[in-house]
C-alpha cells in the first residue's frame, strides 16, 4: 500500500511567493484562498474593508 499522496508524487516544486513584507495597512488579512476564505474576503471587501488574503 502506497502512504504517499499522488499529489505530492506529481506536483512540481514551489518556486513563487512573496518575498519579503507586504506594502500598505490593510483591515482584515484572510489566511487561506479555499472557499471560505475568499468568501468572507469578498463580504469584507463589499462592507468596505481593505481585505489581504495571504
Amino acid at each position: 500500500m502506497k502512504l504517499v499522496s499522488y499529489w505530492h508524487d506529481t506536483a512540481p516544486v514551489f518556486s513563487g511567493g512573496a518575498l519579503g513584507p507586504v506594502e500598505g495597512h490593510y483591515d482584515a488579512a484572510i489566511i487561506g484562498g479555499g472557499f471560505t476564505g475568499l468568501a468572507a474576503a469578498h463580504r469584507l471587501a463589499k462592507a468596505g474593508a481593505k481585505v489581504a488574503v495571504l
